[in-house]
């Protein structure tokens, strides 16, 4: 796993035009800045090659700003919170589609109700819970960047303050946060 490539991004613009600059300022608290994947960025895991789509947009960590001097959204954890971002808005993963492996059944009916959006993918890890998602933060940070501290600190975090994010997408789809950057379906409650 650690010689798995680096995604490549590419940081979206502020839109804080006619705001003024109290505006400005309010606009960037509440706003973390965000990125687009601008190619798709895969990893291995668990014998599965695990793809992020390009335009796919992440937030990174999410890391309150008055701690970013100690732990940066963009830093040791992005890679993990790619994935974490995707399993939470999506409530699975895409895996590179590859005919002899035997995936379970629900993944199979996915990719047969919307061939288009899952032309060379599948969706796997469906129905896992928040936690699920939280771990693989933890341990993908841990595997590719050796950042132990950092990847132990956002998994404490996650679990009492990650359930109001997971919800809202369980309930209302990927369109929960205004995020839903690829137009895929998403695992609903």
């Amino acid at each position: 796993m650690r010689d798995t490539p680096r995604p490549h991004y590419r940081r979206l613009p502020y839109a804080m035009q006619g705001l003024s600059w109290l505006g400005q300022i309010l606009h960037g608290l509440r706003h973390p800045p965000r990125l687009e994947i601008i190619e798709d960025w895969s990893i291995e895991l668990h014998g599965l090659l695990i793809v992020i789509p390009a335009g796919f947009i992440t937030d990174g960590a999410s890391i309150p700003r008055v701690l970013w001097w100690l732990i940066s959204p963009f830093g040791p954890l992005l890679e993990g919170a790619i994935l974490h971002d995707f399993g939470y808005q999506y409530g699975y993963l895409l895996a590179r589609y590859d005919a002899a492996t035997p995936y379970n059944l629900e993944s199979l009916a996915w990719r047969d109700l919307w061939p288009p959006l899952f032309a060379t993918t599948i969706p796997v890890f469906l129905r896992r819970d928040r936690q699920f998602f939280d771990e693989l933060l933890r341990y993908v940070t841990i595997e590719l960047n050796g950042a132990t501290l950092q990847a132990k600190a956002a998994y404490v975090a996650l679990r009492p303050f990650g359930g109001l994010v997971w919800a809202g997408y369980r309930q209302k789809g990927p369109h929960a946060l205004n995020t839903n950057s690829l137009g895929l379906p998403s695992v609903r409650s």
